[in-house]
């Protein structure tokens, strides 16, 4: 299911948003400004011998690209 990260340029807002292929435009849902980026999303999943990403094992903080664990 295709959900997708976006940044408005306008309120400096995030949120996500499910969007169905074809779906042109995505508005704000803060300030309904079309003015949006869609983010660069890592994406994670357990295994049987711990997380791996999408992105390698160092990309993003669950995968271990930060000093938070």
């Amino acid at each position: 299911m295709p959900i997708y990260e976006y940044r408005c340029a306008a309120c400096g807002g995030d949120f996500e948003r499910y969007v169905p292929s074809g779906q042109a435009a995505v508005a704000c849902p803060t300030c309904r400004s079309e003015d949006v980026t869609r983010k660069l999303s890592v994406v994670a999943f357990k295994t049987g011998g711990g997380l791996a990403g999408a992105a390698g094992p160092s990309a993003g903080c669950c995968a271990g690209g930060c000093s938070c664990r």
